[in-house]
């Protein structure tokens, strides 16, 4: 099996675009995505429908999908974030809402596991360390999970009895063999809002066949995503930060 692995699209048509032209062009079987559809970007129904139709399609929730239905989750949000969310709310269908609701909290499935944030706090937490790699452990099956949240591409490591191993990815184009005994954490950055300082749209391909994992880098047209928030009235902020992938 081939997945495409995806996260953190943020209402960001233009990005999610291209990585779904991508993704087809390299025949996946499948789709897994770790959160956060919507927040921050000017186009959330159409993101969203363009997930809806996906063969083997698999979601959990990220912390924006979950204030769609648990407003609680938003006292942890910035200004901008509040203000995008308000717009999201107006501009969501019924349909699309209904659709986003039945992602999973966490997923636990033959060939990986997915969470949006951490098995601890699915909503909330940055995984980024080793010790947090350690804590989270127990609570995941299998050798591979993909996770968020950061929107920083990332691999996490781990050997029984060795301190886990953790590798930022660079690059546009990288493809990692996956070893047996060894257990991994992946985090396949962002489509929609990427912050590792890299504009670039991030997602990646397992491959279960050949045991890889590949990332991937596309450029997209930035400029009609800002063009789009700046007609819609959102924060400057979210357009400003595009370009310099921050």
């Amino acid at each position: 099996m081939k997945y495409a692995v995806f996260s953190d699209i943020h209402s960001n048509y233009e990005a999610l675009q291209v990585c779904l032209k991508k993704m087809q062009d390299l025949k996946v079987d499948g789709y897994a995505f770790c959160g956060d559809l919507i927040g921050y970007g000017p186009n959330p129904e159409e993101c969203t429908r363009a997930l809806m139709y996906l063969k083997n399609f698999v979601g959990v929730m990220g912390n924006h999908d979950i204030c769609l239905f648990e407003k609680e989750f938003s006292r942890w949000f910035s200004e901008y974030a509040n203000l995008a969310m308000v717009f999201t709310l107006k501009n969501l269908s019924s349909k699309s809402k209904k659709f986003i609701s039945q992602f999973l909290t966490v997923y636990n499935g033959e060939h990986f596991s997915m969470v949006h944030g951490s098995f601890t706090d699915p909503y909330r937490d940055y995984l980024l360390t080793p010790e947090q790699f350690i804590l989270n452990l127990p609570k995941w099956q299998g050798n591979v999970c993909f996770v968020g949240h950061s929107h920083v591409p990332f691999i996490m490591s781990y050997r029984e009895g060795h301190i886990p191993q953790v590798d930022v990815f660079y690059g546009r184009d990288v493809t990692i063999k996956l070893m047996p005994g060894v257990r991994y954490m992946i985090n396949p950055g962002s489509v929609g809002q990427p912050r590792d300082a890299n504009n670039m749209a991030s997602f990646g391909i397992f491959d279960t066949t050949k045991n890889t994992f590949r990332l991937l880098r596309l450029p997209y047209d930035i400029k009609a995503v800002q063009t789009k928030i700046e007609a819609q009235k959102l924060p400057q902020i979210l357009s400003d930060r595009l370009p310099k992938g921050v």
